[in-house]
């Protein structure tokens, strides 16, 4: 996903923060020895997960030699981990968007159940697991409830809003509040305005929701707002034909045939961080953690005059019920045929538990799944201080989003994109772009309960 990818240089000024910093308690313990998958003395330990090792810097080396094994990072394939999971060689520790994934991961038999290893750890007490843990518990018909199965990296309410406080005063627009009653409307009416547009190009995007970035949670979230659901009460079903669906999908077409974003019509070659970091986007759809990448330097030559220049508001509605979802919780999972199933756990404690943790969110990399964690988040910027109220005041409204576990969350994806799109390029109506939506979905639905026995 855009979202994560965007986030390797944070991981690594995380890794130039931790570099000093002691290696926590759990991490120490003797685990040379192989997990309960076997593996002997000296086991190597396969992290399937973009950008650990950069996050991790001298903390890997030293974590190795702490227990006595060798840790090999690669980057996230689902291809290669299809394939792995097949033969029964899979990763020990596999990198997962979170949400909207884990479900139908969960459901399929591949995830180790983690109750028994969080019984006995001494990092993940249960007192300090924040709610948003709910993403990775499954108890075999609904998500958020029952056993764990992953943990997340961090989170936020990922349809919050970044702006662009001088683009703002360029088109004579006033500035949003975090007490704004925003609307989609009201946010595709302000991308109207804030459009620039030069020789037939777009030189500014006035709003962009990052299509294509969990276009199913983005839906489900719009539909909540109007009092829907996508789902029916047991997951068997997605409907995309209600009054609320529709109202969100035509929403989308109208964004995308006002080309006021990075849509179809007008795509870019890189994710939307840099484009916003250049000065050329003046609304764009991030949670919390964008602001680390804003304020750390990684916005390029005019990082610090756009973290100067940005504001943070909650995310927009689309009715009468407040909704703002965590939609992904990018966390990590451990495959139930992994070799290294301990060794893996241990890892995990160390990576989302020990100083590697400590330094990811005093940079703001996101909000916390271990609440004490929470008291590290930056505060003494004016930046920070105003971009930390407006997240705390926000998180009463945090709602976690359920998904089928028998939907494959990329043919989903996939589904959406295909139809919407073409309805956005004029290719199609919209009523025609529904069925053929419904109908994809409805084959996913079909396939992933064939494939579960149900």
């Amino acid at each position: 996903m855009q979202h994560h990818l965007s986030r390797r240089s944070l991981l690594g000024r995380s890794a130039a923060a931790v570099g000093g910093v002691a290696l926590g308690g759990s991490a120490l313990s003797a685990c040379g020895t192989g997990g309960s998958g076997g593996g002997g003395s000296h086991p190597t330990l396969q992290v399937m997960y973009d950008g650990i090792d950069t996050e991790l810097g001298k903390q890997l080396a030293a974590f190795e030699r702490a227990n006595d094994c060798k840790v090999v990072v690669s980057k996230f394939d689902q291809v290669k981990l299809n394939a792995a999971i097949a033969a029964g060689n899979p990763p020990d520790l596999v990198r997962t968007s979170g949400a909207s994934e884990m479900p139908n991961l969960i459901a399929r038999g591949l995830v180790e159940n983690l109750d028994p290893y969080f019984a006995k750890s001494t990092v993940f007490k249960a007192a300090d697991l924040d709610p948003i843990v709910g993403v990775y518990r499954f108890d075999g018909k609904r998500q958020g409830k029952g056993s764990v199965y992953g943990f997340p990296s961090d989170f936020s309410q990922d349809a919050m809003l970044w702006f662009n406080k001088e683009l703002f005063d360029k088109a004579k627009v006033s500035h949003l509040k975090p007490t704004d009653s925003l609307t989609y409307d009201d946010l595709l009416d302000l991308g109207k305005r804030l459009t620039v547009r030069k020789g037939g190009k777009v030189d500014v995007f006035g709003f962009d929701p990052v299509w294509n970035f969990v276009n199913q949670a983005h839906l489900m979230q719009m539909i909540a707002q109007q009092g829907g659901s996508l789902w029916n009460d047991d997951f068997t079903k997605a409907d995309f034909t209600t009054p609320e669906a529709r109202r969100a999908l035509q929403w989308y077409v109208d964004w995308g045939k006002a080309r006021v974003g990075s849509g179809p019509l007008d795509p870019i070659s890189d994710w939307q961080g840099p484009v916003y970091g250049a000065g050329r986007i003046a609304v764009v759809s991030y949670g919390y953690w964008f602001g680390a990448w804003i304020n750390g330097g990684d916005a390029g030559a005019k990082g610090a005059e756009i973290a100067a220049a940005s504001g943070f508001v909650p995310a927009p509605q689309m009715g009468s019920t407040r909704v703002d979802a965590c939609m992904t919780a990018t966390g990590a999972w451990i495959p139930k045929k992994a070799a290294h199933k301990e060794l893996a756990f241990k890892f995990l404690e160390f990576w989302r538990g020990g100083a590697p943790a400590e330094a990811h969110f005093k940079a703001g990399g996101g909000l916390p799944a271990l609440k004490h964690f929470r008291t590290l988040l930056p505060k003494s910027t004016a930046f920070d201080a105003d971009h930390y109220q407006t997240q705390m005041k926000n998180l009463k409204n945090l709602s976690v989003l359920q998904f089928s576990p028998y939907a494959n969350y990329t043919a989903v994806e996939g589904a959406i994109t295909t139809n919407v799109e073409a309805a956005m390029k004029g290719q199609t109506s919209l009523d025609s772009a529904i069925r053929g939506l419904q109908t994809a979905v409805d084959a996913v639905v079909q396939q992933g309960k064939q494939q579960l026995g149900a």
